[in-house]
């Protein structure tokens, strides 16, 4: 994996963002104040909120639902304290809106990023983990360039160019791959494409930005309890924005139709017919 120290970041970022290869950013974001929080500084802002938290999607029957919905409704402040201890779990907070929950803690981090040379949409989404817990590889839906800042602890990342896409045994009408990746020896011989897989490995320390081109699959572990944040930059041409816009009004109807009654069960048994038709094998 491609990575630089702060003092080159903009120049080597503007080269990756230009080639759409990820790059690691170390040390990016040492200075930011959310590099100094504390489990308990989170804790203490949240207060006694409650928060419904997502598992593993295989595990709780969701791998071919487009946005899986929480498993479990937990106090926030009970959960960071389990971040602490570094408690295993597959529980984690999925694109959270921190600044909703914690409005006292500084969130403003865009203008930081400018340093890059690049807008971000200003709304920083956030993802916490124990240690453990995976987010199942996929593709971000709204095709756009993603920065990824990491705070406590470390997480690993999988990233696969889109070229891949069949080896990852993408399942029609998703953004999400069939393979459980946290499981791949179980899965290795029923799906004999990853043998061809070609991607980076990185793992994540505090203060470490990600570049993540549009397109590409990802798949994140939680090595300890950590948390991160993503923002989306801004399309810098009309195709991308057009295609920016058309994607994320799919995706976003995907996942409303969904709450219909039935829908999902539909969607199912449909994306599982389309997967045997087109890998020869069961989804």
């Amino acid at each position: 994996m491609p990575e630089c120290a702060p003092s080159h970041a903009h120049d080597a970022f503007r080269q990756a963002r230009l080639q759409q290869k990820p790059i690691v950013l170390r040390g990016f974001a040492s200075d930011w104040p959310a590099n100094s929080w504390t489990w308990r500084d989170l804790a203490r802002a949240v207060g006694s909120q409650s928060v419904g938290v997502r598992g593993s999607a295989f595990a709780n029957g969701q791998s071919t639902t487009f946005f899986p919905k929480p498993i479990a409704q937990k106090r926030l402040s009970t959960y960071f304290e389990q971040l602490q201890a570094n408690e295993a779990s597959s529980e984690r907070l999925f694109a959270f809106n921190l600044r909703a929950k914690a409005p006292s803690l500084p969130h403003e981090n865009a203008h930081r990023l400018g340093r890059l040379g690049c807008r971000v949409v200003n709304i920083p989404a956030y993802f916490f983990g124990a240690r453990g817990s995976e987010t199942r590889i996929h593709y971000d839906f709204d095709w756009v360039d993603l920065l990824l800042t990491h705070f406590l602890g470390q997480k690993r990342v999988l990233l696969f160019d889109p070229s891949q896409s069949e080896n990852l045994y993408q399942i029609p009408g998703t953004v999400h791959s069939a393979v459980d990746f946290g499981n791949l020896e179980s899965v290795a011989a029923r799906f004999d494409r990853l043998r061809y897989l070609q991607g980076y490995e990185v793992v994540l320390n505090p203060g470490d930005t990600l570049f993540i081109p549009k397109g590409y699959w990802h798949h994140v572990t939680y090595l300890t309890g950590s948390f991160s944040v993503t923002y989306r930059i801004w399309p810098n041409t009309l195709g991308s924005a057009f295609k920016t816009a058309r994607t994320f009004v799919a995706g976003s109807l995907d996942i409303l139709i969904n709450y219909l009654p039935g829908v999902a069960a539909w969607q199912a048994r449909r994306r599982a017919s389309a997967f045997a038709a087109r890998y020869g094998v069961p989804l």
